[in-house]
């Protein structure tokens, strides 16, 4: 990986963090923490090997978290009439 790939990664890191930081949703604060870690990986990665399986493990949680998912629901209540009498 080139050093432009590199500091590429870095930043997004850096995006991931600050995104994190600016939400309050701790899932979405979970998820960009995850992810942050996941670019410093692929910076520092040492060898092409290890930054393919970075990628793959990257790509593999991506599938793993959309898939999980499931859609939200909304409640509804019903409202009774009063009993007047």
């Amino acid at each position: 990986m080139t050093d432009i790939d590199k500091d590429m990664c870095r930043k997004a890191a850096a995006e991931c963090i600050e995104l994190a930081r600016a939400t309050t949703d701790l899932g979405k604060k979970e998820t960009l923490l995850i992810r942050a870690q996941e670019w410093i990986k692929l910076a520092y990665a040492k060898s092409e090997v290890e930054l393919e399986k970075h990628v793959a493990q990257m790509n593999t949680g991506q599938m793993t978290a959309t898939t999980q998912r499931q859609p939200m629901q909304q409640q509804q209540t019903k409202i009774e009439p009063e009993n007047k009498e």
